[in-house]
């Protein structure tokens, strides 16, 4: 389903409202210290690619802005929990979100509602990294390739599963297009994370994983899982062994999600640009980038905090969309 996210972009630009920030000059960013420990809010819980990208910079981060930095786990709804949680804090610095298109593009289209507004109760600061995620099964089932896959669905309807880390991440909505672009019947099996899923899909109890290279790969490199192929039609420069949907005979499906980084509406501007400042140096730290790449994803930092307001007001026409095509829906 190829869909121009220049196209639809000038639809997310009317939502772009950014917070009117005070902006006394950049030379005064490094000026700024936390006075206290940042909470670095995630949606999800320990063991999944959330908890990992966060884990990974926390530290980094402690060192850049001179306080400690602790990773708050708060799963449930998508990661609206703790995008409310963020967007109800004092917009101080010493509130960070982990989110992703998932939490700022999806959910507002898939939610009947939700408790924030993605742009007006937040203040944007840097995109991450990527967010591919893998189709894998267990070896037993004796499935080797996606082509296969998808021939054994559709000579067993109403008998596959899919589990991914819960409603409205990047792995549903892989599986809602999956199923469309196979035109095969997958039922959705949503778990509170990207471990608890694993977990059912070694079991036995769920036939098939949609997950993030984080939660996917160390399975299937350790043999405990097969894995079929990227959701992207391209393969990643990252992930070595694994097709994308273009060879691997699906090319009509193609998605895949980021991570990125946000405060509370009305963070000031010199706040802004240190966290900005600090997060984009962490992300092409070669350290870190091995480290991130050792789990299939790539640093992806923005160019600059304007930037990131940009690339989000492209990505929820876009994403809006593919929830529409996919036909998701939560109340």
């Amino acid at each position: 389903m190829p869909i121009p996210r220049r196209a639809l972009g000038a639809a997310g630009a009317a939502l772009l409202a950014a917070p009117n920030l005070a902006a006394p000059g950049l030379a005064r960013a490094q000026s700024w210290s936390p006075t206290r420990p940042v909470r670095l809010v995630v949606g999800f819980p320990p063991g999944g690619s959330g908890d990992f990208i966060a884990r990974t910079l926390s530290e980094p981060l402690r060192e850049a802005l001179g306080q400690a930095v602790v990773v708050d786990n708060r799963p449930g709804a998508g990661s609206n929990i703790a995008s409310e949680a963020v967007a109800r804090a004092e917009p101080d610095g010493h509130t960070l979100l982990l989110g992703g298109n998932f939490s700022h593009a999806v959910n507002p289209a898939l939610y009947a509602r939700i408790p924030f507004h993605p742009v007006r109760d937040f203040t944007a600061i840097t995109r991450l990294t990527d967010l591919p995620t893998i189709l894998a099964v267990r070896p037993q089932l004796g499935i080797t390739t996606l082509a296969q896959l998808i021939e054994r669905v559709r000579a067993e309807p109403g008998r596959w599963n899919y589990a991914t880390p819960g409603n409205g991440t990047p792995s549903h909505l892989a599986g809602v297009m999956l199923a469309k672009a196979a035109n095969i019947n997958l039922t959705h099996v949503p778990f509170r994370g990207g471990a608890p899923s694993l977990q059912a899909v070694l079991s036995g109890d769920v036939e098939l994983l949609i997950g993030t290279p984080p939660v996917a790969l160390p399975p299937v490199r350790g043999g405990q899982l097969r894995a079929l192929s990227l959701t992207t039609r391209e393969a990643s420069p990252v992930i070595e062994g694994i097709p994308g949907t273009g060879t691997a005979g699906l090319p009509g499906l193609n998605i895949g999600g980021w991570w990125g980084l946000w405060a509370p509406a009305g963070l000031p501007e010199p706040i802004r640009q240190r966290v900005f400042e600090a997060a984009r140096r962490i992300t092409a730290d070669p350290g870190v980038r091995e480290r991130l790449a050792r789990e299939g994803l790539q640093g992806l930092a923005s160019e600059s905090p304007a930037a990131f307001d940009a690339f989000i007001a492209e990505e929820i026409p876009f994403w809006a969309e593919v929830v529409r095509a996919a036909g998701a829906r939560v109340d």
